[in-house]
């Protein structure tokens, strides 16, 4: 792959209405220099290389693109993407979803799951993902063998991808307490697979705080991080994060502990909610909104105003608790919609949080990069000189654009060459309808 220089790049992250001229050697950014305005040239622009396929262009005029740093889904469901044709929930809620699931898990091949993570990481890559971390549901309530083979089938995804998309494994193991000698054997062997963290969703369990405590023995005890669903509830008097703080706390595990949902939070009072977020930032406990899922989810019970389901999101980021926003579910029984594309899950939380400034929309643009790559655990990840090049460019000058309009035509790099381009076009079937269009384009 040659060296390339891109010109009149926008990069929001870094300052807002500025141009840059980005110059990557080795697949390493060398040199990001602003520039004082737009500057002309005789280079060809970056639509231009793609339509006649030149691709190894080594100067592109970037015309006012933005570049993103690759985005970074933190929390997703690969082994259950797709799925919804074969598990359906007529009722919406979160526990048809699951029973429905469950009931369905075993007529589920080891390669049916392979197949569904790769499709959905890559469908993930079309859209500028290129770092993915997927709870696996673990099926021993079904059978110990059937939740190593699923389990098994992820890992085995994840070595294929792994030159495309950086995959974490987050195995969910549910009613610890309840387990036999025999299942934490189980759990022993699934551990030794690789996985990467250890999950769960212990605020189902009937034994939620006992739960929590040998989730947290078992993270310390194999030294992996933590990553749980919490309290996905809309019952405020559900509050397991406050054992959740205490076990952090306790372990001193600041920094490796991450909580998804954190629903119940919305449904409290305005004061209790404010201590526990205060209390989390304290304890670096990172945070991860679902807004597509709990947006569906949730509320279901509820008359008259209906509410929207997510966490509190902008107290969290005021009070400077680190919180990402991720992909969740897609085309399955917990939500039947989405496309692993994270710029359309920044657009649901705009909405829902009521985000709108250019500030705030610039911290919606980091809680899919910046943040969930903190969580991740990547170092030195963004744009920045001396690091690995991986970003996204889109079709967009301007943040509200980017929002507007999702830039249905994308372009990833990574590993010193473009691994995806994801291209289209409009086009009007009359000659009149497209000659306004020259003009409003020349005039805006």
């Amino acid at each position: 792959m040659k060296d390339i220089q891109l010109m009149n790049v926008s990069i929001p992250l870094l300052k807002l209405k500025n141009l840059y001229t980005v110059v990557i050697k080795n697949g390493i950014y060398t040199e990001i220099k602003a520039q004082e305005g737009y500057e002309k040239s005789h280079f060809p622009t970056f639509k231009d290389i793609w339509n006649k396929r030149e691709s190894q262009q080594q100067i592109i005029d970037m015309e006012g693109r933005i570049l993103l740093p690759s985005f970074v889904d933190i929390h997703t469901h690969l082994d259950k993407a797709f799925s919804l044709k074969d598990v359906p929930n007529t009722s919406g809620t979160l526990m048809e979803a699951i029973r429905n699931y469950s009931g369905k898990a075993a007529l589920f091949s080891a390669e049916e799951i392979k197949k569904r993570v790769i499709k959905g990481a890559l469908q993930a890559l079309s859209y500028g993902t290129t770092r993915i971390r997927t709870h696996v549901n673990f099926e021993w309530n079904i059978s110990n063998e059937l939740a190593l083979s699923h389990l098994q089938a992820v890992i085995e995804a994840r070595d294929l991808l792994r030159p495309y998309v950086d995959l974490q494994i987050v195995p969910m193991f549910s009613d610890l307490s309840k387990k036999s000698e025999r299942d934490m054997d189980v759990l022993k062997e699934a551990i030794s697979y690789g996985i990467d963290g250890i999950g769960g969703a212990p605020h189902l369990s009937a034994n939620a705080n006992e739960d929590i405590d040998q989730l947290f023995e078992l993270a310390v005890k194999y030294d992996k991080f933590i990553d749980l669903h919490v309290d996905e509830q809309d019952n405020p008097a559900i509050c397991t994060i406050e054992k959740v703080i205490a076990n952090t706390r306790k372990w001193d595990v600041q920094g490796r502990v991450t909580t998804g949902h954190l629903c119940s939070l919305s449904a409290m009072q305005e004061d209790k909610s404010k201590r526990i977020i205060e209390k989390m930032a304290m304890e670096n406990i990172f945070a991860v909104t679902l807004p597509g899922a709990n947006m569906y989810l949730q509320g279901r019970e509820d008359r008259g105003l209906v509410r929207r389901g997510i966490t509190r999101v902008r107290e969290m980021l005021k009070h400077h608790v680190q919180i990402a926003t991720a992909s969740d579910n897609v085309n399955d029984p917990f939500h039947p919609f989405g496309r692993f594309d994270l710029l359309q899950i920044g657009l649901l939380t705009a909405y829902a949080a009521h985000l709108a400034s250019e500030e705030e929309l610039i911290s919606v643009l980091k809680m899919i990069t910046d943040t969930p790559a903190s969580i991740f655990g990547n170092q030195g990840y963004g744009v920045q000189e001396g690091e690995l090049a991986e970003f996204v460019l889109f079709d967009a000058t301007n943040i509200y654009d980017l929002f507007a309009n999702l830039s249905p035509t994308r372009h990833v790099y990574k590993n010193s060459s473009w691994v995806s381009s994801y291209q289209s076009e409009h086009v009007f079937g009359d000659e009149g309808i497209s000659e306004l269009v020259k003009k409003t384009t020349a005039y805006f």
